[in-house]
């Protein structure tokens, strides 16, 4: 007899993961008392999902907010696209000026300028 090569997958991807343990949940809940899982082991595996499914949603809400800081930061900055030195009210615009400005009146020492960091 051949030896049977099936593979069971388990999800990597997070949501996919969750998805899987509310099947595994389904089934073992309507296969009680008769189930794989322990009722412990049923009630150990949901609580810990309800876990995972709220960090992971908190994760894609702190990783939205994120993103929307970073490009809030970046517009200050001026250095989002379309941005650059020359774009006034930024930071780029304001710190490039300053340098212009204090390399200008020390155009014979600009090693002055290292008092500035």
């Amino acid at each position: 007899m051949g030896k049977s090569n099936v593979r069971v997958v388990i999800p990597g991807n997070a949501d996919d993961f969750i998805l899987l343990i509310n099947e595994i949940i389904t089934k073992e809940t309507a296969l009680a008392p008769n189930g794989t899982l322990s009722p412990a082991e049923l009630a150990k595996l949901t609580s810990l999902k309800t876990a995972a499914s709220n960090a992971n949603d908190a994760m894609k809400s702190a990783k939205k907010l994120a993103e929307e800081k970073t490009a809030e930061r970046d517009l200050a900055f001026g250095r989002t696209k379309g941005q650059g030195v020359d774009t006034p009210d930024t930071c780029e615009f304001l710190v490039t000026q300053l340098r212009d400005m204090l390399l200008a009146s020390n155009k014979t020492n600009p090693k002055k300028l290292g008092e500035w960091q």
